[in-house]
């Protein structure tokens, strides 16, 4: 099998020994990540670099409260990679900068959750695409993290982020999609909060533990196990509602579906481009195929053209400039049963993908 296009780097150690091997290790990749965040944070956000390295250092106390080793690992990225902490920081705020301060008119990623009613096999799945700029191609690391007292965790992510969506060694997996808010505040960063609910051992603490943090801005957290819980946490600065599967398939996009959070006063839509029309065709594709809803079927499902390239499997639109276009950039099937993680190579209608098993 040819070498994948993503980065597959195993870490362990001190937070800040980890940190140095994933600076090391990933320092062209992170360098690629600084130069595409200049760009979106400029054309997308209308933020200056310069600005948005000033607002990320108001989430540095917030980390430290709730994850001061994670504060030491972006201390060793930095060193590790060559970058000032600053912009390591800035790269792990990048979602704050673009969606919770900054109105970005556009909305990505399509999540389906299986139960094992609806698999047919007994297997709980977790199931997205990644649909980000296009500009993003070429910046993933898969990351092996041995992190003790914590579960062991395998996290997909963009290089220099801490965290990502993936899975943990006691069958814990997790996906995001992107939401939006009126207002956001200086808090836990997304990708810091993914990384603490991932840490945790069981759905119901990593709710918890989404649910006591002080959060910065917003999201949709699926949350599944191998035990067979399949929820979806929405969650804003001040709210947060979970959505329960009630043992059928649980499809996300990136509109508020919890009437708890609709009416709360902080939900907003900030796109009513596509997220409507993915949902409807992830629902109907998944109740089409609920009870032998498996891994094929699944990425078959994710791999959806109708409503062109503002479909579920996402393709550049070549009448904007190169800095608009979204794409799917991945998609990921979790079988928490087993603790694989299946990726594909690019846009799940053209590439394959591959397994990534996380071993005790």
């Amino acid at each position: 099998m040819k070498e994948s296009v993503h980065q597959y780097i195993r870490l362990s150690g001190s937070p800040h020994e980890r940190g140095v091997a994933y600076g090391a290790a990933a320092r062209d990749r992170i360098a690629k990540v600084v130069e595409e965040y200049k760009v979106l944070f400029r054309e997308e956000a209308h933020v200056a670099w310069e600005d948005a390295v000033r607002m990320a250092a108001a989430y540095r106390s917030p980390i430290e409260e709730l994850r001061p080793d994670l504060v030491e690992e972006m201390e060793g990225i930095a060193e590790g990679s060559g970058q000032p902490f600053a912009v390591i920081l800035t790269l792990n705020c990048r979602s704050e900068v673009m969606f919770a301060r900054a109105k970005v008119p556009e909305d990505s990623c399509s999540v389906i959750g299986v139960p094992p009613e609806a698999s047919g096999n007994g297997k709980t799945y977790l199931a997205q695409n990644w649909d980000w700029w296009s500009i993003g191609r070429g910046t993933i690391v898969i990351l092996e993290v041995e992190q003790d007292p914590l579960p062991k965790s395998l996290i997909v992510t963009e290089a220099g982020l801490v965290g990502g969506k993936g899975l943990n060694v006691a069958g814990l997996g997790l996906s995001m999609n992107a939401m939006s808010v009126r207002e956001g505040k200086p808090g836990v960063p997304l990708q810091v909060l993914l990384r603490h609910a991932l840490s945790q051992p069981t759905v119901p603490k990593a709710i918890e533990a989404i649910a006591r943090a002080r959060r910065a801005g917003s999201a949709c957290v699926g949350l599944a196990s191998a035990d067979g819980v399949v929820t979806a946490v929405e969650y804003a600065p001040s709210g947060l509602d979970v959505i329960l599967s009630d043992g059928h398939p649980l499809c996300h996009t990136n509109h508020w579906l919890s009437a708890v959070m609709l009416l709360s006063g902080e939900a907003t839509n900030y796109s009513y481009g596509s997220t409507f029309v993915r949902l409807d065709r992830v629902r109907r594709l998944s109740r089409q195929c609920e009870g032998h809803l498996k891994r094929k079927e699944l990425l078959w499902i994710l791999s959806d053209h109708a409503g062109g390239t503002d479909g579920v499997c996402r393709h550049d639109d070549m009448s904007v400039a190169e800095f608009h276009r979204h794409t799917s950039l991945w998609s990921m099937v979790l079988d928490l049963k087993t603790r694989t993680l299946w990726l594909t190579e690019g846009s799940p209608c053209t590439t394959e993908a591959r397994p990534y098993r996380l071993e005790k």
